[in-house]
Parts: structure tokens; sequence; C-alpha cells
């Protein structure tokens, strides 16, 4: 098993889609200094008529990601200090990235 090292493809980003947080679109709206509502109607989000919540549409799963850009071959997060909870934990101890590497168990 070769050790997780992330090299920056993109793969992850544009393959297996974001599943957000409730939270994670007023954390990025608030970093990109956009008005949340603007954000929300933007990227297709949706108020949760039953709470406060925020719900991404259904079809946000499996799509690229809004912010990935590149520089040359390089992946770039345009939300880096912001990304969502997925984001920084993949691809998880034990799981396989899109690019077929692993994280270890340390």
């Amino acid at each position: 098993m070769q050790s997780f090292e992330c090299r920056r493809c993109g793969r992850c980003c544009k393959q297996i889609g974001i599943p957000w947080s409730a939270l994670d679109p007023r954390k990025v709206a608030a970093y990109l200094d956009i008005d949340l509502n603007d954000f929300l109607s933007r990227h297709g989000f949706i108020r949760d008529p039953c709470s406060t919540g925020i719900k991404h549409p259904p079809d946000f799963d499996g799509t690229a990601c809004p912010f990935l850009t590149y520089d040359k071959e390089t992946a770039v997060c345009r939300i880096y200090p912001v990304r969502p909870w997925i984001c920084k934990s993949y691809p998880g101890p034990g799981v396989t990235c899109q690019a077929g590497l692993q994280r270890s168990e340390r």
C-alpha cells in the first residue's frame, strides 16, 4: 500500500462531489465576501423551509467543485482555508483516493 500524499491532480474535486454541511456555505460566502443569499442562489443551495438549515441541491454530489481552478497542471482550491470538512479529511484512513493512493492509518 502506498501512503497518500496529495498530488493536487484535482480528480477528487471533479469526480466525488462535495457533501457540504449546513455551515459550509456560510463560511465560504463570508470568506469570499459575498452575501449569503447571493451565494446560495449562484450555487443552487436551498434553504430548508422547516429549519434554519441550508441544503445543497440533490445533483451537487458527483459534480465538479465550482471552486476548483488550475495553475498549469496543478489543482488549486479557491476556498482552501474554509474548504468543507470532507475536503480536509479526504480520502480518509484506509480509503483510496481517485488517483489510487491511500492515507496511512497514522
